[in-house]
């Protein structure tokens, strides 16, 4: 992909910009040298130079950092490693400094496809023309992945060019990929997208119009409910379902007579559907077959009576059910419901023990309902499905905020056995919900922990919680201390990429968690302020691995803005 004239420009006037003089238009000798090393890539030596020249006047230059920062970051942009590549990329995407923006601008044209992916998620964060002609200029990448994602981001903006764009990506595309583009004109509400979906509603393949209607549902776009009524028509049950569940979720009474009709299917999951739309409606009677769905071990039923309040009593029945999926099912129903019986068995689903249980989402297959299955063994069975153990963290930390909602002392009795358990995917949420709620009990219980034997990962988040929550005591010194233990540690490394979701997934970079953990304890020192936070950065460049600075450049370029 060629770079256009006036993009090109503003990149060399950045580069400028980088090397400009630093004191009254001119370098001093010293500050010279240190750039010139910098320039050669002798990184290390330069920032050892600079932490002596700091110990003998006692006093930084922050202007002499900028460019140093700056230079590091460029230097790992052009090395031939992806891994430094994307490195300086996370740099520059968190630093969010304007002569670092060249960076994300060229990733777009590396030929790695997750540099160019992670480039355009760091690009649409920012609303300027800049940006936004970026994605353009991405919609030229040859890989499919890239120009859907940039499309997906120019309709998020509601660019002026998005639903021309996606209109001809969908059809360079092939077929089977039709039904990834509803979303993007269903977010658009403009006469162009408007247009295309009443076409792609009269589509021969069942799938696309089925994207179609649930897009239809989930942007509130009521101005095409006669399309939706047609599809409520239509022979397929799937259809059928996603149909009515669009009519209730738009209010449409005038279906009212297409749903009742819809409610004697023989097909479960539409009747399912049009019961609970005609609630929606108004009809408390639907309430009733819903719940003799449910109480026949429908598990679509038992979630739907999660969206219904105040109607526990079959829930509680259903609670000693002896089957596993019907009683956990139950349990989640309930607790979206707010019912303080939910809490009794909190611990039985959360906490890990012998049975070691997972929770697998399933859909039904209009794709309106959701119900877990449980199952043991979740340390191998989630081991290689990447995408069924993120539905399962993502379902165990939802739990948790339910419960931190319902009852502060409960959670806090939850969050102590979690600690002790040392449930490790579960602890980043749980201090995280702990230092939100920053009263007296919830630092006690982090203090506590602080100081817990054997368990290193709980002490550091507890660790940094309290730092953050400015709790008196040594945690600044201690954090410091725990960094610099990370010695020669390559500890900015990041999970792979997970599998693609159209139109769902964002591309940012998921440090692992100890990196995670690391890349937190920066920041917080930056968003402190702290002179400490600008020395440990320092420091981490100097001594530690090689490939850490350039993640570490941009976190000391955004602690001396």
């Amino acid at each position: 992909m060629k770079i256009g004239h006036a993009w090109k420009a503003a990149f060399l006037s950045l580069k400028f910009l980088s090397f400009a003089p630093l004191v009254g238009g001119q370098q001093t000798p010293h500050q010279g040298h240190l750039l010139f090393l910098l320039q050669q890539g002798e990184h290390e030596q330069a920032l050892n130079i600079y932490q002596k020249e700091v110990q003998a006047h006692g006093e930084h230059d922050i202007e002499l950092l900028h460019q140093m920062g700056l230079r590091i970051l460029d230097h790992g942009f052009r090395q031939h490693n992806p891994e430094c590549q994307l490195l300086a990329l996370f740099g520059a995407a968190i630093s969010a400094h304007e002569e670092a923006y060249y960076i994300l601008e060229e990733s777009l044209r590396s030929p790695y496809i997750p540099i160019q992916l992670v480039a355009l998620g760091a690009l649409a964060s920012f609303q300027n023309d800049r940006a936004d002609q970026a994605l353009l200029r991405a919609l030229g990448s040859p890989a499919f992945q890239v120009r859907y994602e940039a499309v997906y981001q120019l309709c998020k903006k509601k660019h002026l060019q998005a639903a021309t764009q996606a209109e001809s990506l969908m059809y360079k595309s092939p077929e089977a990929l039709m039904t990834v583009f509803p979303p993007l004109f269903a977010m658009l509400e403009d006469r162009h997208s408007t247009r295309i979906l009443r076409r792609l509603l009269n589509q021969p393949s069942q799938d696309v119009r089925l994207a179609v209607v649930l897009s239809l549902a989930k942007y509130q776009r009521e101005d095409l409910l006669p399309q939706i009524r047609q599809q409520s028509s239509q022979l397929h049950f799937a259809l059928q379902e996603a149909a009515a569940y669009a009519c209730g979720s738009l209010g449409d009474e005038t279906s009212i007579p297409k749903l009742q009709r819809l409610a004697l299917s023989q097909y479960p999951t539409v009747a399912l559907a049009a019961h609970l739309a005609l609630y929606q409606l108004g009809d408390e009677e639907s309430i009733k077959a819903i719940e003799e769905m449910a109480e026949r071990g429908d598990l679509f039923a038992i979630a739907a009576l999660g969206d219904i309040p105040d109607r526990p009593r079959l829930l509680l029945e259903l609670l000693e059910n002896p089957r596993l999926h019907i009683r956990f099912n139950a349990w989640i129903s309930l607790l979206k419901q707010h019912h303080p019986e939910a809490l009794e068995s909190m611990e039985d689903f959360l906490i890990r023990d012998q049975k070691d249980l997972a929770f697998t989402l399933y859909e039904s297959p209009g794709h309106v309902f959701k119900a877990w299955k449980v199952t043991s063994s979740a340390s191998q069975l989630l081991k290689e499905d990447v995408k069924a153990y993120h539905h399962h963290l993502e379902l165990k930390e939802s739990i948790l905020e339910k419960v931190r909602h319902l009852s502060e002392q409960r959670f806090i009795a939850l969050a102590h056995q979690i600690f002790l358990k040392q449930q490790r995917d579960l602890i980043p949420r749980t201090v995280a919900l702990l230092e939100a709620l920053g009263t007296e009990q919830a630092i006690e219980c982090l203090k506590e922990h602080q100081q817990q034997l054997g368990a290193p990962f709980v002490r550091h988040y507890c660790l940094l919680a309290l730092y953050r929550l400015k709790a008196a005591g040594p945690y600044a010194d201690q954090l410091c201390q725990w960094v610099k233990e990370r010695g020669q540690t390559e500890f900015i490394r990041f999970q792979p990429f997970s599998p693609w979701e159209w139109g769902q997934h964002s591309y940012t970079l998921t440090p692992e968690e100890t990196s995670k953990l690391l890349i937190e304890v920066f920041e917080a020192f930056t968003l402190q302020q702290e002179i400490r936070g600008v020395e440990m950065l320092i420091e981490a460049m100097a001594t530690g691995h090689p490939k850490n600075k350039y993640a570490l450049a941009g976190l000391l370029l955004r602690a001396i803005e």
